[in-house]
């Protein structure tokens, strides 16, 4: 939709712990918020999502929100690691998986037989049952009388798109997210969801942009006064994304950190990729194959960290580390990322930190070094933003721009990227995109004597066991 046509933008940001009700004005300022927690359930049948606390949160909060601002477009984005499978009357055959559920070994070893290659699918399989297509399997096999009934599968974040105004779609971002699911080199269902027949239940593509039906009626109270359109939806890290594409910015890497530490280069080509190193693509609203890298940023941070908060941490207590001989070696969770078959290998070798200055700091050399590991495995070459909780971390900032000395590294300003980037894709006009501006800060580059001997051996160190 045109900016000068829209008055209010409500963004339904559905992540895995919160959904989130965001309002954003034309010029694409967040007005006003709400959020709900969500629930998960233990099962049976499996741990699984309950969707009814993100629908009470719209039947109560779009209608207030639109009498702030008339909301015009309604944009989902959710976390692309979940699918609904619909029966003919459009109700939930099967319950939708939280993808922190554990398949049985027997489930995932049959499926290693069948799953696309990642040539084919660009991104391999990963733990738990993130990956959609497992997901799918695990059903069909296990609640087989359950999954005849289906009739409709389609990712979560248009499953709430579906519940708002009863309009089932697909959408590239959402089906390409490491799913399995499509040959993301043909922008078609990939050959093991054809030969299975999913195919043949998803509904049909609209882009996130697109308007694919009115608000029911349940959702908008007595006085609803925008339009109330809701769009096709969006895998929200592909929302953040778009949201510095909008900006204008062409030639640049991001690295989007919180839980995840994802980096995106959409300047690489896709044979860069190595599954080894935790490598995909994700494809963008516009329908680019984007190289992505990731590692558990947040969590490999608490665990070095020891509860030492961030802010602890400071440049010199980095070199006085590094002098002793002190490191932290991959992985401390179970994912490798880029630095193969380390996961559950970390250990910190050398004098441990004590105290929460060592803590920190050590945290932020570590996570410095893993982020440019993932910046080596997807190429990248231009200028680096970083944004999110790393962002806000200047000793990793710091760290990271000196082990990158040939790229600008910038921190981003931009707070609640996934709702700020899906408003904005709300704004595409016939696919030209909006241009908002973003505040981004260049980073002054440590100056940490013998860093790069440092990092080179904690490289032959980190790689030994792959």
């Amino acid at each position: 939709m045109s900016q000068t046509d829209l008055r209010g933008i409500a963004v339904v940001d559905v992540g895995y712990t919160n959904t989130k009700i965001a309002l954003f004005s034309p010029s694409g300022e967040m007005v006003a918020e709400r959020k709900t927690a969500n629930r998960h359930l233990p099962g049976p049948p499996y741990p699984h999502i309950n969707p009814e606390p993100m629908l009470a949160l719209c039947r109560g909060a779009l209608p207030e929100l639109d009498a702030i601002l008339p909301i015009d477009a309604i944009m989902p984005a959710a976390h692309g690691a979940a699918m609904a499978c619909l029966d003919a009357a459009g109700n939930l055959a099967l319950p939708i998986m939280d993808y922190t559920s554990e398949p049985p070994d027997a489930i995932v070893a049959d499926y290693q037989n069948i799953m696309p290659s990642f040539e084919e699918a660009l991104c391999p399989l990963l733990p738990m049952a993130i990956t959609h297509g497992l997901q799918l399997y695990w059903q069909q096999r296990m609640w087989p009388q359950e999954f005849a009934r289906v009739r409709t599968i389609l990712p979560w974040i248009q499953y709430v798109g579906y519940r708002l105004s009863g309009v089932a779609v697909t959408e590239i971002s959402s089906m390409s997210c490491q799913t399995h699911l499509m040959d993301s080199r043909r922008q078609q269902p990939s050959a093991m969801a054809r030969s299975l027949g999913w195919d043949r239940l998803f509904p049909p593509m609209a882009r996130a942009w697109e308007a694919i039906g009115p608000l029911q009626a349940e959702f908008r109270g007595g006085h609803f006064r925008g339009r109330g359109q809701v769009l096709g939806g969006v895998h929200d890290s592909t929302g953040n994304f778009m949201r510095y594409v909008c900006a204008g910015l062409d030639r640049f890497t991001l690295v989007s950190t919180g839980t995840w530490s994802i980096s995106f280069n959409p300047s690489a080509s896709v044979d860069v990729l190595d599954p080894a190193r935790d490598t995909n693509t994700n494809t963008d609203v516009l329908g680019r194959a984007v190289c992505c890298s990731r590692f558990f940023g947040g969590k490999e941070f608490e665990a070095v960290a020891d509860g030492a908060p961030a802010e602890a941490g400071d440049i010199d207590c980095v070199a006085e580390l590094m002098a002793r001989g002190t490191r932290a070696v991959p992985s401390f969770t179970m994912t490798s990322g880029p630095v193969p078959d380390s996961l559950g290998s970390g250990v910190i070798e050398g004098p441990p930190p004590s105290g929460d200055r060592e803590k920190a700091s050590l945290a932020a050399l570590y996570c410095a070094q893993m982020v440019s590991e993932q910046l080596d495995a997807i190429a990248s070459r231009d200028e680096i933003i970083v944004d999110g909780p790393f962002s806000q971390n200047p000793v990793l900032l710091a760290v990271l721009a000196q082990l990158r000395p040939g790229q600008a590294v910038k921190a981003s300003a931009l707070r609640d990227g996934t709702a700020a980037g899906a408003a904005a894709i709300a704004m595409i006009d016939g696919g030209k995109l909006p241009n908002i501006a973003l505040q981004l800060t260049e980073v002054k580059s440590a100056a940490i004597s013998g860093l790069s001997a440092y990092h080179a051996a904690w490289q032959a160190r980190a790689y030994r066991h792959s």
